[in-house]
Formats: C-alpha cells, structure tokens, sequence
C-alpha cells in the first residue's frame, strides 16, 4: 500500500497523477491474494448483495453470531479478496459470521460514498440476518486501519448503528500532529497517511467533519463500547491511543491494548506474527464476552 511517487507533502501530488494508477496496485494486491492457498475452510461463503452493496458473507456454523467486517488500505486499495484468507481465518477463530463490505473506493468514490455503503451494508445485515442463518441483533463492526476509521464513523453518524466498534490502528485526525506521525514507523509513512486523507476526503471541510475525523467530536458520549488496538512502530498509534482515551473520558467503555514490536497491518498476517494470533484471540474474547452479556 503505497502513496503515489514524488515524496513530500501531499498538497504537492494530484490525486490524478498520471504516474500513479490506484488499479494496478489493486490488481497486483488481488492477484497476491488469490495466489494464497491455505484458506481455512468455512462452512458457508457467500458473495452477496447489500442493498446495492457487494458484501461477502463467511458463516462457520448455522446461527452464529455476526459481525460486519470493514477492510482496510487507505480508503483506496484491497477489497474482499485481499482480506478472503484472513475473513476465513478470523470466521474460524471467533466462531462469528463475518459480513465483509466492499465498499466503493477513494478517490474515485470519496467521503461520504464508502461510509455510506458501511452504513448500508450495517442496517442490512440487521434486517437479514435470520435470512442470512445468523444472528446480528448485538451489532458489532470489526474494521481494520481505513476501516477501523469508517466502522467508528458509522458510530459517530449514527449512535444506534453498532453495540460494540472494533478498531485495529484506526486513523482518527487528518492533521496529522502527533509523535507517533514523527517518528516514521515502518512500512505506513506520515506522507502516505497525507495522501490516503486527501484521497477520501478531498475538501478541507470534510476533513474537520468528526464523521471522517473521529477525534475531532466534540461529544462521544454515548458511543459504542470498543476495542482499540495499536502497534507500536505505526505512525497511526497515538491517534489511535487519542481516541480510546477520548472515549473513555466521555464514559465510554474502552478497552485500549498497544502491541509492541509490531508495525501496521500485522493484524492481517497470523501465518506471521505471533502477535497477530493473539489480537485475533484478543477480539475473538472480546465478542465471546459481549455476546454473553448481551
């Protein structure tokens, strides 16, 4: 997941660069993806329509509780078959169905069109889920990065949407001023971060709308519980961290875990990181937990 060539600040790269095409970095990251194959089999996948929205559905068993999956990549790149092996994976592990959204991608589809299609694919899920053989009626989102910044905009948009947000390195402030951005970390990089920002939300005003910019609102109470989780060589973390603390200080019950060594995307990569293996447990808990309190 790269920003366009040039370097520098975004401000001094067009979006339509003609040495940068968003389509080739997406046919290279699904041709990747295909090439997997050590897919954990699943009892049910399906590919689905939303309401208009694409969706993927990935049921390990008949009357499982569901989640609403929300990749990652910018708000630009990946797509369900980028995150296929890990949806079978993460299905398998929790014991819950799992409804991955395709939402359109910036920044030929910027904000509010991808957090509409989350907002879509949401409420369908809840109407259909008896349909689906799945139980939705405690209504948790999972997003990982853009999507983790899309799942709690859909909570900032609407209160009821979700009863609990589950966000892995969640981009939260467009500004982009903390330490964590300074600092560089590996792989993600501050002017990358500009760019994907630009991308999603190209017009200054909707970069301040707390619907895009999740800790900018000025009032969280009332949110749904939640699960952060950051890496700690991503420069996303300490907005990440912001916003758990945000959370917790508007009475929000938060449950904020940092994990060292790792760098952004590690969520993805249990075949990887033994770290990812257990923040995969860590939300498989966590929804095991919800799920008997609900």
């Amino acid at each position: 997941m790269q920003a366009p060539p040039g370097g520098g600040e975004v401000e001094e790269i067009a979006l339509d660069d003609p040495r940068f095409d968003p389509d080739v970095e997406r046919r290279a990251d699904r041709a990747a993806a295909l090439a997997v194959t050590d897919r954990i089999d699943v009892d049910v996948v399906r590919d689905l329509d939303a309401d208009g929205v694409p969706v993927r559905l990935y049921r390990p068993l008949e009357g499982a509780r569901a989640a609403l999956y929300v990749h990652g990549g910018g708000w630009v790149f990946h797509d369900l078959d980028t995150h296929d092996a890990f949806c079978c994976y993460l299905a398998t592990r929790s014991g819950h169905a799992l409804l991955a959204v395709d939402y359109r991608r910036a920044p030929e589809h910027p904000y509010p069109a991808p957090l509409d299609d989350v907002q879509t694919a949401a409420r369908w899920l809840r109407a259909n889920d008896r349909a689906l053989g799945v139980d939705a009626s405690f209504g948790v989102g999972i997003g990982d990065s853009a999507g983790a910044n899309l799942v709690a905009g859909l909570c900032i948009r609407d209160r009821q949407a979700l009863d609990l947000q589950v966000l892995l390195y969640p981009p939260t402030d467009p500004s982009g001023d903390s330490a964590s951005m300074r600092e560089e970390g590996d792989g993600l990089t501050a002017s990358d971060m500009r760019w994907f920002w630009h991308a999603y939300a190209p017009d200054a005003p909707a970069r301040r709308n707390p619907e895009v910019a999740p800790l900018l609102a000025p009032d969280l109470s009332g949110q749904p519980a939640a699960l952060v989780i950051t890496a700690e060589h991503d420069v996303l973390r300490d907005e990440g961290e912001a916003y758990a603390a945000r959370l917790a200080e508007a009475g929000v019950r938060v449950t904020a875990t940092r994990y060292l060594g790792m760098l952004h995307g590690f969520w993805r990569h249990p075949e990887e990181f033994d770290a990812a293996r257990s923040a995969v447990t860590q939300v498989a808990g966590a929804l095991a937990q919800a799920a008997v309190e609900h």
